[in-house]
């Protein structure tokens, strides 16, 4: 099948032309290792959803991690209505990323009807890291679709309290967030109806400093690879002067 340009969602290298970003996926993993927890909050159309992709796909294959890449995307509205839609279906998107680890997946679809609160989600994240000696990392696109909802942003303060008791409880080694906007702004309320509001619950993130604007040298090979699929001749030096140019 002939390659093509794609502007629309994931890209995949077989199918795909895609610019050499190597560097920032290496980046981006480096980060995960370290065990951060950050955002990517770029415009759409930036490459988040196809860097989420990719970088699960190169931490898979090291062996070393049990990778959860899901998407708050296409899950309907009622599920942030409470806590009792949420928790469960929250387990199922992991339990369908689990299908190459059995005793991890029968685990979790066990445990899905169990689990109906964030206390008793807490619990099942805990006891789903002490099921393996891999290192859970939790990767989730399209976050904005809940960031105005205050059970999203108590999923939040979920996460960051096994973070900060994480040598007393494993939790997820990693988490990382995409979406358009930082949710590290958002609030927390001890009610809907109260004025006070206290600290993001995802003041624990760490920068997220990769530059994800597209270089010249990370375009070129795309448009080389282009050119030769095509037959057409191309002045690399003049094409690389232009991009240059172009993007300075």
């Amino acid at each position: 099948m002939a390659k093509k340009f794609n502007i629309t969602g994931l890209c995949f290298a077989d199918v795909h032309y895609m610019a050499d970003v190597s560097k920032k996926w290496a980046q981006t993993i480096n980060m995960v290792e370290s065990g951060d927890y950050f955002i990517i909050n770029r415009p759409r159309q930036y490459g988040k959803t196809t860097t989420l992709y990719s970088i699960a796909e190169m931490l898979e294959k090291s062996g070393k991690y049990l990778v959860f890449n899901i998407s708050f995307e296409g899950i309907g509205d009622l599920v942030f209505q409470n806590e009792e839609a949420f928790a469960p279906t929250f387990l199922h998107l992991l339990q369908k990323r689990a299908k190459n680890e059995p005793e991890i997946s029968d685990w979790l679809l066990k445990t899905i009807p169990k689990v109906n609160n964030l206390n008793l989600l807490s619990d099942a994240i805990i006891d789903l890291a002490s099921k393996t000696k891999k290192k859970l990392v939790l990767l989730i696109d399209e976050v904005d679709k809940s960031s105005n909802n205050q059970l999203f942003i108590s999923f939040l303060a979920m996460l960051r309290n096994l973070y900060l008791d994480r040598r007393s409880n494993p939790t997820f080694h990693s988490v990382v967030l995409a979406g358009v906007h930082d949710v590290k702004s958002l609030k927390v309320k001890m009610r809907p109806d109260e004025e006070q509001k206290f600290n993001s619950p995802w003041n624990i993130a760490s920068d997220f400093k990769v530059d994800m604007n597209l270089q010249p040298d990370e375009i070129l090979p795309m448009l080389i690879e282009y050119s030769a699929n095509k037959g057409v001749k191309m002045d690399t030096k003049r094409m690389a002067d232009r991009l240059f140019y172009y993007t300075s």
